[in-house]
């Protein structure tokens, strides 16, 4: 039996799955770096961010503009607030709902400027918890952020919820509780949640269904003809991460697996609707990037050379598919940095290797290896 540390809230570990996308983050990186091709032209640039006054922070989305956001400590490393880097690397505090601490921890940011994410609330969680890992007894709600003003998003009935990602239209893929308490609910998870899309009106919300035979979904990436994928499960056993799944039209789709039964998640969609994310294999102990088309089906991506898992967090418009590769025996670790239960963080010492699958020319481009220990 697992203790009761390791039997924290399904839901928590449910989110620390999916929220770090592989951006580089800035943290104690010298600035400016610069790497050079085999003629000492500039190739890209490393740019230290900055924080708020504490010592960590992280980007986790891009926009064509080139702003980012993510999230960052403020003095003291006990807190962490949403922020957007804009041009020249200002960085801007998004502020929360209320409560301690805020966060952008996946794509969260359209061209438009409109950033999503999630934050604290003041107020209670009557169920304590613990929706969004910050162990403080404090309710969290995903929030829009619109020139200069973060606001609230609505929730199926229940407490909490979590957004992601925004399309051009300003439409927001999150999850939001509802009020039907499961019994089959991993404690001190007590409600359901679901997969919706809020807006693009105030107050607009629509459900997205989990697939048949499931209780929960959570939607985390949309595109801008309004297609949403994410993961479908149990509350309970055997898992909230069992189906990959695409909705279209409020129907959703179960995009099959690569041979296992759990840790099946759609992480991102192109306008195209090539989608990619992560699937275990036979027997459950190996993770591996897949693409999925709607000729194809779902494809596995492999790993590079001497590696055992993988996962493709993203693809833009020309079907380029970014990633991470790792040399672990278990399920790759999707999150590198996360938050832990006190609300502050935990780190990572695992090998990972940056990478770039080209599925088009059935190869893989590896980016700089390195280990994080950050």
């Amino acid at each position: 039996m697992k203790s009761s540390n390791e039997e924290t809230d399904m839901k928590f570990r449910f989110l620390m799955c999916i929220v770090a996308i592989t951006l580089l983050a800035a943290v104690a990186i010298p600035a400016p770096l610069t790497a050079q091709d085999q003629n000492g032209k500039n190739r890209y640039t490393v740019t230290n961010l900055g924080t708020l006054g504490g010592t960590v922070s992280n980007a986790n989305g891009i926009n064509n503009k080139g702003w980012l956001a993510g999230y960052a400590n403020l003095t003291g490393d006990q807190t962490s607030h949403a922020v957007l880097w804009q041009k020249g690397a200002r960085i801007v505090d998004l502020g929360t709902l209320g409560g301690p601490n805020s966060s952008v921890d996946f794509l969260g940011i359209n061209d438009r400027g409109l950033v999503v994410g999630t934050s604290d609330t003041a107020n209670t969680d009557p169920f304590n918890e613990n929706f969004c890992g910050s162990g403080n007894g404090l309710i969290c709600l995903g929030f829009l952020w619109r020139d200069g003003v973060m606001t609230a998003l609505p929730t199926l009935g229940g407490n909490n919820g979590w957004a992601f990602d925004v399309n051009a239209r300003g439409q927001v893929v999150e999850i939001a509780e509802n009020s039907t308490q499961d019994p089959t609910c991993v404690p001190p998870q007590v409600l359901d949640w679901e997969a919706v899309i809020s807006g693009p009106k105030k107050g607009e919300i629509h459900e997205l269904p989990p697939l048949f035979g499931d209780s929960v979904a959570g939607a985390l990436a949309i595109n801008d003809p309004g297609q949403a994928v994410g993961t479908s499960g149990a509350c309970g056993s055997p898992s909230a991460l069992a189906h990959a799944v695409l909705w279209q039209d409020g129907s959703a789709t179960n995009l099959g697996n690569l041979g296992g039964a759990l840790n099946n998640i759609a992480f991102s969609i192109n306008n195209q609707g090539q989608i990619v994310g992560q699937s275990d294999l036979p027997g459950d102990t190996t993770t591996h990037a897949f693409l999925w088309t709607h000729d194809g089906g779902m494809q596995d991506l492999g790993t590079l050379s001497g590696d055992v898992s993988s996962v493709a967090f993203g693809i833009n418009s020309k079907g380029q598919v970014m990633g991470n590769s790792v040399r672990c025996k278990r399920k790759l670790p999707s999150l590198p940095l996360g938050k832990r239960g006190d609300g502050r963080f935990q780190h990572s010492r695992l090998p990972w290797n940056l990478v770039v699958f080209d599925h088009r020319q059935r190869h893989q481009r590896q980016g700089r290896d390195r280990e994080r220990s950050l």
